[in-house]
């Protein structure tokens, strides 16, 4: 059954269907100077029939009959048809929404039958989860739990970085410089210093460079001593990052790594050639970088024959006739793999192991290149996994970019550890047991630093602040925890005085700030599907505190416990516990805790 909102748009799209013969109509929000609920522009109507849209909105506006629908009224603003909802027939239908959906209220089906693989988060082995790793880590999280919400079979895949050149120079490091017991006390800290150690090192010698990639072609031979050195690297990264994301209450249903599909990556570099996709070719040697990253225009049918001083031999794959000028590059001439080798195999095993009605990667914006080649040579090769980029901006230092190589980075579990010791410092007066005040400041802490995230566009850069990311006040995570346990706390007072909801009737809701209230919880199933849309989880954050901010102000000017009779209290905790689950519900789409007090 729809809800009472999407119940109001149908029908304004089916009256106007009938007047104008057409379907194809958007619906708008009127500006607050326009007395209506709902807007529909006639402007394309309007000049596909050759007329003045203010003389057609006028014409239709006049022969709508709006008996036994949800609108009371209708009038015209320029070319739009503007209308206004019945608010009593309109807060009954919304209350009735949620009494038969009750915790599920704002959840539908829509993706039901679809499944969606979502690649989020992927921290590399042996580096820190940085600050930087927030983005991706709780964006994809969001978005796996909206479209649960929605009814898509959803596949959570952690693609840990675990393979690659980095780790030949992470193992030369450690033969030369490294120390055993420092490692396994501290092993991020001391992978960390041993990877700025190789680059300070590689600036004056860059013949070390040669060594690293030495070291990755043993590993990726299976030598038995790079083998055992990278599985427990591997190992105490893992479980370093674990404490990390039961912090922030992520879960991922696969955790692979790139190094799962390293016995896939000869079938991917040989149904390229085989297919006639890919030749050899020549890209500039840049002493520094892991992997190459352009190609030159010459090229050879085979991977023999010397590259000058300054080139090497890899396998391309040329994009240029679908529009892409650099070619996409799958293997050195030594046979080593490269990330677009590596993410192509990946990307057929999701395709056939879950045939997938999309493929999201959440990844930053600066790979949207990236990502372009990889789309294109993965249908070059008839994968046929449909696949979305999910862009999001950069975390940004004030001095510039974090960078592992120069050891400018934050750890993120700092940055958690301070927001929960920030918020202990909050709750520190309250009257509130101890076990209670650690898990309060935990569900505080981290949610504020979720919040501040999830809350920004997610295709804008983020300028890192201590006090923005750690921000309690203001629209923040605490302030709609606290609405929601307000309302709660309203809730167990009408329980404690022996007061039911029992049948209220939504009639006796005829107070702006109530009714205002019930239009604003009507809209919480049309924010999910927006947010899931276009993957912008922001949309429910900033949904939240119009939600928020609604309610306060029901609060202010309408007595719940004192009202007048029992069926107007019965109406307004109806409405008190909507409100509730609505933030709830909400918050848990961000991956953000209620607790029970505060």
């Amino acid at each position: 059954m729809p809800y009472a909102l999407e119940t109001a748009k149908a029908q304004i799209i089916d009256l106007l269907r009938r007047a104008c013969g057409s379907s194809d109509f958007e619906m708008k929000t009127p500006p607050p100077n326009v007395d209506a609920d709902l807007a529909v522009p006639l402007f394309r109507v309007a000049k596909e029939g050759g007329k003045n849209p203010a003389q057609l909105a006028g014409e239709v506006a006049a022969g709508l009959d709006l008996e036994g629908t949800l609108l009371t009224s209708v009038s015209t603003t320029g070319g739009f048809v503007n209308f206004k909802l019945a608010e009593d027939r309109f807060a009954t239908a919304v209350l009735e929404d949620f009494r038969s959906r009750g915790e599920d209220y704002g959840r539908s089906q829509i993706g039901a039958g679809k499944t969606v693989v979502i690649d989020y988060s992927s921290p590399n082995i042996a580096k820190p989860f940085s600050v930087g790793h927030l983005r991706s880590t709780v964006i994809g999280q969001a978005i796996a739990n909206i479209l649960r919400f929605l009814g898509y079979t959803v596949v959570g895949d952690n693609h840990i970085g675990d393979w690659g050149t980095q780790f030949g120079k992470l193992l030369y490091a450690y033969e030369v410089w490294g120390d055993e017991e420092k490692v396994a006390a501290q092993p991020i800290q001391e992978f960390l210093a041993l990877y700025v150690k190789f680059h300070e090192e590689a600036e004056s010698d860059p013949e070390i460079e040669r060594h690293a990639r030495a070291w990755f072609k043993r590993l990726e031979e299976g030598e038995a001593e790079a083998v055992r050195l990278w599985t427990w690297f591997r190992e105490l990264s893992l479980r370093e990052f674990q404490h990390t994301y039961q912090l922030l209450g992520v879960e991922f249903d696969e955790v692979l790594g790139e190094s799962f599909y390293n016995d896939r990556l000869k079938d991917v570099v040989d149904d390229a050639f085989r297919s006639g996709v890919a030749r050899w070719g020549e890209v500039p040697r840049r002493p520094g970088e892991a992997e190459p990253a352009t190609a030159s225009a010459t090229g050879s049918d085979t991977p023999g024959g010397a590259a000058g001083q300054d080139t090497e031999k890899v396998a391309l794959i040329d994009l240029e006739a679908h529009g892409i000028d650099t070619p996409l590059l799958i293997q050195k001439s030594d046979g080593t793999s490269l990330y677009a080798t590596r993410d192509l195999a990946t990307l057929r095993y999701r395709w056939e192991r879950w045939q997938p009605t999309e493929i999201l990667y959440v990844v930053g914006g600066e790979q949207k290149l990236y990502f372009q080649q990889v789309f294109q040579a993965a249908a070059l090769l008839g994968y046929e996994a449909p696949c979305t980029h999910v862009p999001f901006g950069l975390i940004r230092l004030p001095k510039g970019r974090m960078s592992t190589r120069k050891g400018r980075v934050i750890f993120l579990e700092d940055v958690l550890n301070e927001a929960i010791q920030r918020a202990e410092a909050v709750l520190e007066d309250r009257d509130l047991s101890v076990v209670e005040k650690k898990g309060i400041a935990r569900m505080v802490g981290v949610g504020s630093v979720k919040y501040a995230d999830l809350s920004q566009t997610r295709t804008k850069d983020v300028l890192f602040d201590w006090d923005k990311m750690l921000n309690m006040q203001g629209d923040s995570a605490p302030y709609l925890q606290y609405a929601a346990v307000r309302v709660r706390s309203i809730e167990r007072k009408a329980a404690a005085q022996g007061i039911e909801i029992g049948n209220p009737a939504a009639a006796h809701l005829t107070e702006p700030a109530a009714l205002g209230l019930v239009k604003t919880l009507a809209r919480f199933p049309e924010a999910v599907r927006q947010a899931a849309d276009g993957y912008y989880p922001h949309v429910i954050a900033t949904y939240l505190i119009d939600v928020a901010r609604d309610f306060s102000t029901f609060y202010n000017q309408v007595p719940v416990l004192r009202a007048d009779n029992p069926d107007l209290v019965a109406a307004r905790l109806e409405l008190c516990r909507m409100t509730a689950q609505v933030l709830e519900n909400g918050l848990a789409l961000l991956g953000i805790e209620v607790p029970e007090r505060m």
